[in-house]
């Protein structure tokens, strides 16, 4: 068996590797703010009635990880938290409690 064959599933491998880091580093350079808000809003959305897509409101975050916390609050019950990271996940924080009124 010749050399350049046994060093083919290197080769390949080294291929598929270097196409999906490109294709993870277009997708998320081309990631906006606005599109990470919309998709926290959707999800917003989806968890009943009476919610509106101008509940949602978005800041920077101090944490490491997180590029941006999206806060959506209902005109009933508690705020929801979600937490978007800059590769492009979303994860939904549990709901934020208010502090009781004295």
């Amino acid at each position: 068996m010749s050399r350049w064959l046994l060093w083919m599933p290197v080769a390949a491998l080294t291929v598929a590797t270097a196409l999906f880091g490109l294709r993870v580093g277009v997708l998320t350079s081309n990631l906006s703010e606005t599109d990470m808000i919309n998709q926290a809003a959707e999800r917003y959305l989806a968890g009943g009635q009476d919610r509106s897509l101008t509940d949602c409101s978005a800041r920077p975050s101090a944490e490491r990880d997180v590029w941006l916390t999206v806060t959506c609050v209902p005109k009933a019950g508690a705020p929801e938290l979600y937490h978007a990271s800059p590769l492009g996940q979303l994860s939904q924080v549990q709901s934020a409690r208010t502090a009781p009124e004295a």
